[in-house]
């Protein structure tokens, strides 16, 4: 009398274990993606550490590859050109209205007007710019309402009509920084991961793990359905069962290089944008297509090693070349190409400028 386990065909406790252990995989992803955030705070990426936005409303971009990695270049490029371009009319109008504040004050001089130090507009403005944390307040609309008390005291003279012009067209550009600031505020909301995709982790760490749990999702899938198949036709051979172990241990590696391969540079996927939220389709598509895998990262490879080869035979001369040539290329798309970009290189040269006389007075004393 043959047992249960005679009666079964060659494979089909291969598949069974496969399938047990997808299923394993599956909770052991939910579960962990389901913890609260305050145990899983590495797994979130924090794109506030890649730019700065002044109380006053200038942008400021120290690094654009997080935000490229997890919002997409397309999408974060327009946002980062939109709020780079206010911080430079933001400037143009700053510059402009402390030159208004200071004919204003020259201009109650010379009208003899005897106001305290605190109602200048002079003094108003330079202690609007001084401010550098004030998280949540309205620095221009607060500027605009301490210039109308003083526009309203003004209007009360016959003979101050050209303070009272000029105070007007003060108050104008500060309502025009208050709508800049506001727009900036709105676009740096949108610099934020997808609600809807915060359950995948999205940091370097978090996007590794992402990166091991689905190239294995890939395997297993290939696996199964392979299995499957050859169980149909009854050609299941039980020897194959190592191919597949392997497979479970080469397939996130190789996965997890060749990504970072692409993050770097190394490779490129073509019309295919490559974020954070589209490494875990990536590495199920590697981690399914392990043999082509292992094929690609072959390729690599041997042009990686072939050009170090080439440059061991062409020596230092050409290697310092090559570098001379990218140093050149690299100072020369750091010159000005358009009005916009030598305005913001005048007002870096101007802020440089007096931070020097700044600093050799401060040491002369």
């Amino acid at each position: 009398m043959l047992t249960p386990q005679q009666t079964r065909k060659p494979g089909q406790s291969f598949v069974s274990g496969l399938i047990a252990f997808t299923i394993f995989w599956v909770i052991l992803y939910v579960v962990s993606h389901s913890l609260p955030d305050k145990y899983l705070e590495f797994t979130k990426i924090n794109l506030e550490q890649s730019y700065r936005l002044s109380p006053q409303g200038e942008f400021v971009l120290t690094d654009q590859r997080p935000i490229f990695l997890a919002l997409g270049k397309i999408n974060s490029e327009f946002i980062l050109k939109r709020l780079t371009q206010r911080s430079i009319d933001l400037h143009i109008l700053v510059n402009s209205i402390k030159v208004d504040a200071e004919k204003i004050r020259v201009n109650l001089i010379r009208k003899k007007y005897n106001s305290t130090a605190q109602d200048s507009p002079n003094i108003i403005i330079h202690k609007a710019l001084a401010i550098s944390d004030c998280e949540g307040c309205n620095i221009w609309h607060q500027t605009y309402r301490k210039l109308e008390i003083g526009a309203n005291e003004y209007r009360k003279f016959d003979n101050f009509e050209e303070i009272n012009g000029l105070i007007n067209n003060l108050l104008e550009k500060i309502n025009k920084l208050e709508q800049i600031n506001n727009q900036q505020i709105s676009d740096i909301q949108s610099l934020k991961p997808n609600s809807g995709m915060t359950f995948f982790w999205s940091s370097p760490s978090g996007s590794a793990f992402e990166v091991f749990f689905f190239a294995i999702f890939g395997v297993l899938t290939n696996l199964l359905v392979t299995s499957v198949e050859y169980l149909r036709n009854s050609n299941f051979q039980t020897n194959e069962r190592w191919v597949a172990y392997t497979k479970l241990v080469y397939g996130p590696i190789l996965a997890w290089i060749l990504l970072n391969a692409i993050a770097v540079g190394w490779l490129d996927l073509g019309q295919y944008e490559v974020s954070t939220y589209s490494l875990p389709l990536l590495a199920f598509i590697l981690g399914f297509f392990a043999r082509k895998t292992v094929n690609l990262f072959n390729k690599m490879g041997k042009k990686i090693l072939g050009a170090t080869e080439k440059s061991i035979q062409d020596g230092p001369a050409q290697i310092t070349a090559r570098r001379r040539a990218a140093l050149e290329q690299y100072l020369h798309s750091l010159k000005p190409r358009n009005i916009n970009e030598i305005k913001q290189s005048a007002f870096d040269i101007q802020k440089d400028i007096v931070k020097t006389i700044v600093l050799e007075k401060e040491a002369s004393k």
